[in-house]
């Protein structure tokens, strides 16, 4: 299975409708032009600038980086000039942000005067993150490296953006690339069944996540397989990633619900716990402090 489809098998991502108008507005995810003060009208048409740009949403849950909207005006800026009665204008704006990272799919473009270009687009949603040389990296739910550079994890709507990858096949990535390994795919699919199954509550408290499956196609009853390191030195032993099945193991959901009741537990008089093994219907703890 190649990357492209390591990234197809894990993606959850529903359709996210985009509306981009004149000001490139929208009535969900969004990427906005602001509003112009003045229409440039020459003889009978008017410019249409795409110089100005920024991205906005109204879908609960969703981290768009400022990065993001320099990143897209950036790209639009170099069709030069876009002018009402040009029929081929939506269709050159369309192309420019199919090959944009951030942009899955343009669906649909349309010239409509005097208001501009309306594209429906579907945007890649941040999931996840990858630490680069200097700092951190967004990946998308399909294992695309996305821009907005960061010295630090950034949000994936909730909570941090877990951690998937850290080794030296990054070095040869770049932004708009798809990862490269089967770990990084095992890693992301643990991240997504994550945001699937735990409560924006419990995910919001989890802090920095690091997500280490490496071991992955080792899993067994002896081998931990993915390991899920969390703040205060504690780790989650989770077995196969989602990717991978759950042949012989207690389903995803049971793990993330044993994982929640221990956070949640503070009862405990024995110390809190460091090890959890959470793949039994039973979890146990195999460290405390």
């Amino acid at each position: 299975m190649d990357s492209q489809e390591r990234g197809h098998a894990i993606s959850r991502s529903g359709r996210v409708p985009t509306w981009i108008i004149l000001s490139l507005c929208a009535t969900a995810l969004f990427i906005g032009a602001g509003v112009l003060s003045e229409r440039m009208y020459i003889e009978g048409r008017f410019e249409v600038p795409l110089d100005r740009v920024r991205i906005e949403s109204e879908v609960e849950g969703t981290y768009i980086p400022g990065a993001w909207s320099e990143f897209v005006a950036a790209r639009l800026s170099q069709l030069g000039h876009i002018y009402s009665d040009d029929p081929e204008a939506a269709v050159r704006v369309a192309q420019e942000l199919e090959s944009l990272p951030m942009v899955h799919s343009v669906e649909r473009a349309q010239l409509i005067v005097p208001d501009g270009v309306e594209l429906d687009v579907r945007l890649r949603r941040i999931v996840a993150c990858v630490r680069t040389a200097d700092g951190f990296l967004p990946v998308s739910e399909d294992g695309v490296l996305l821009p907005g550079f960061s010295v630090a994890p950034m949000s994936d709507g909730v909570g941090q953006a877990p951690l998937i990858a850290w080794d030296e096949s990054l070095k040869a990535l770049h932004v708009g690339e798809e990862l490269l390994l089967d770990e990084h795919y095992d890693a992301l699919s643990v991240a997504l069944s994550m945001q699937k199954h735990l409560s924006a509550k419990v995910r919001a408290s989890l802090g920095p996540v690091r997500i280490d499956a490496s071991g992955a196609a080792l899993a067994s009853v002896t081998n931990p397989g993915v390991v899920i390191y969390l703040t205060e030195r504690r780790a989650a032993l989770f077995g196969r990633a989602p990717l991978q099945g759950h042949a012989g193991e207690l389903p995803e959901e049971q793990k993330w619900a044993n994982l929640t009741e221990h956070l949640l537990d503070t009862s405990s008089e024995e110390g809190a716990w460091e090890v959890l093994d959470i793949r039994w219907d039973d979890p146990d703890i195999l460290q405390r402090r």
